[in-house]
């Protein structure tokens, strides 16, 4: 008994001692520039949406935000750069929803946990996805498109931006759900499959608003419905997947911040802080539904729960499909 409360004692004592000095580093933060770790290339949806917040969190935090693109495996190499850096709020990761699938279908594993390596920070942004085939396709609408796949299995097939991505899971659950057997092309980037369809080499594609759109409106594809639970305000003329006959669709893309486990408690509240006033930011609303995303509204532990959800959701699919990792 003696032994455990002197045990109890110096667990009391090392907390007490470590508490002025979590304290201090949180009163003082930031005191240096931060690094934003967007890992994959330039141009994309996340080095967008990166650099576009960064700007006004430095204005909310008082220090300089410093994009890096860190790209490689899918988001994993800069991933674990993050997860690997000192946990005191100056270095923060913003990736994409493939960090949740790619354990489910890599062989290769990342070296890192999400819930274990990690401190959730909070949501930034979520976009439907926007099912679209060529215009002389003949396909006017959902239903079209299935009775054409049920009928020519041959010519029809599903692009694929990314073994992987939101879109390719959501093409396997309208698999699933609607008892077709369309095959995928696997593409590196959604770019040249969002040609190949407009010019007739692949039949369809789900794809976020961003790269989609403005092919919608030059007419080079047909928009025949969005994946999620309500319409985009882009498309207000498309029908939801659920609207369309296929349920269970409420697939979309979106994009967290994280910085690294064994964060201070009050430097995560003041990131989570600064993060919920950017997106409450007018200009910054306006500029993601210009872009097709709509602003997160989960910080922390709400936040957490989502992505737990979300990891449940396509493990589910994974197996309903059969997906085999690669």
């Amino acid at each position: 008994m003696k032994q455990e409360i002197r045990g109890w004692r110096g667990w009391v004592a090392a907390a007490l001692m470590a508490l002025p000095l979590q304290l201090a580093a949180a009163e003082s933060f930031p005191s240096k520039p931060i690094r934003l770790v967007a890992p994959f290339v330039p141009g994309g949806t996340v080095d967008a949406v990166s650099r576009a917040l960064s700007v006004h969190l430095a204005q909310e935090l008082g220090q300089q935000i410093v994009v890096e693109n860190r790209s490689g495996a899918s988001g994993n190499i800069g991933a674990e750069s993050v997860a690997r850096s000192p946990a005191d709020g100056h270095t923060v990761l913003l990736t994409a929803s493939t960090i949740i699938v790619n354990p489910l279908v890599m062989k290769e594993q990342p070296r890192f946990n999400l819930d274990d390596d990690f401190t959730p920070i909070g949501m930034v942004a979520s976009t439907p996805l926007v099912f679209v085939v060529a215009p002389d396709s003949g396909v006017n609408n959902v239903q079209d498109f299935i009775a054409h796949a049920k009928a020519h299995p041959d010519r029809v097939n599903f692009g694929v931006g990314g073994f992987g991505s939101g879109g390719h899971l959501a093409m396997e659950s309208f698999n699933v759900e609607t008892g077709t057997r369309i095959p995928m092309v696997i593409y590196k980037g959604s770019a040249h499959a969002l040609t190949d369809i407009a010019g007739g080499q692949v039949s369809a594609i789900m794809d976020p608003v961003l790269t989609t759109l403005p092919l919608v409106r030059a007419e080079r594809l047909r928009a025949i419905a969005v994946t999620g639970e309500r319409r985009s305000d882009l498309l207000p003329d498309v029908p939801t997947l659920k609207e369309a006959g296929v349920p269970n669709m409420d697939f979309v893309s979106w994009y967290g911040m994280w910085a690294p486990a064994g964060l201070p408690d009050e430097v995560a509240a003041r990131l989570q802080e600064a993060l919920a006033k950017v997106l409450a930011k007018p200009e910054v609303r306006a500029w993601l539904a210009e872009q097709g995303l709509n602003p997160g509204e989960s910080t922390g532990a709400q936040f957490a729960g989502l992505v737990r959800e979300e990891r449940r959701k396509y493990a589910r699919v994974v197996e309903q499909a059969g997906i085999e990792a690669k």
